[in-house]
């Protein structure tokens, strides 16, 4: 990994570093990240998905990874991916983050890869507080620790997961999708620093999926605006770094 690469991420833990010190924060710091084609699609019409970043972008996510307390990803890209969520560096070095789950509806099958126990972190699952017990009991011989959302909301309340997740020493949050997840979160101005790995490629297709989903905003005044903070090559990729505000 080139220089430049490794100053950005020089960059972050410093801004991880002086984020945690602060006693009145309410929540973790919230990166966001995303691979995607050249026309901004992160999957073909069909879901294939891997991979459309390189291979050393894909080590700089993983080193994303390394440097974060905490992955969150939807049940949709559970149900569609099968991902670990683990760090893999080079000859297996590198911090696994707690894996989030939001699913609202507890869809997750008990032979998901993400939920085998891992000796150095764990496998967070939130849903509504209104599910019968007997899954939630399974899971937690899994050694699966459960968050009930008490809200009536249909979806998982994010502020109230944050503060949940706050509570739980998580201090930093890698969020990786998808893109009705990535939307939540910018609509609620969730987020501290956007990673956008930009891969030579051109998928097209008004069915494909995009790194941000969901209804959207309905005017560009409405829109979430972001400041341009670094750009490098990584192999034949570019990752474009963002932070929230002009």
């Amino acid at each position: 990994m080139d220089a430049i690469a490794l100053s950005e991420l020089t960059q972050l833990q410093q801004v991880m570093d002086s984020f945690s010190l602060d006693k009145n924060r309410q929540r973790p710091l919230i990166t966001l990240s995303f691979g995607m084609s050249l026309d901004g699609k992160i999957a073909t019409y069909t879901g294939d998905s891997k991979y459309i970043s390189g291979p050393v972008t894909r080590e700089f996510v993983h080193e994303l990874r390394h440097r974060h307390d905490g992955i969150l990803v939807g049940i949709r890209t559970i149900e569609a991916d099968h991902p670990f969520l683990t760090t893999r560096l080079k000859e297996g070095q590198g911090k696994n983050p707690h894996r989030i789950i939001l699913d609202s509806q507890l869809r997750i099958e008990l032979n998901e890869p993400v939920l085998q126990p891992k000796p150095d972190s764990k496998t967070i699952i939130a849903t509504k507080a209104n599910h019968g017990s007997r899954k939630i009991e399974a899971l937690k011989k899994l050694g699966v620790t459960i968050l009930l959302d008490p809200t009536t909301s249909e979806n998982i309340d994010l502020p109230w997961l944050m503060l949940s997740l706050n509570k739980l020493k998580i201090q930093s949050l890698l969020v990786e999708g998808g893109g009705t997840i990535h939307e939540s979160f910018i609509k609620l101005d969730l987020f501290d620093r956007i990673y956008a790995q930009i891969s030579p490629i051109l998928i097209g297709g008004k069915d494909a999926k995009t790194p941000v989903e969901g209804l959207g905003f309905a005017t560009l005044k409405e829109a979430s605006h972001v400041a341009f903070h670094n750009h490098f090559i990584l192999g034949s990729d570019i990752i474009v770094v963002a932070k929230k505000g002009r």
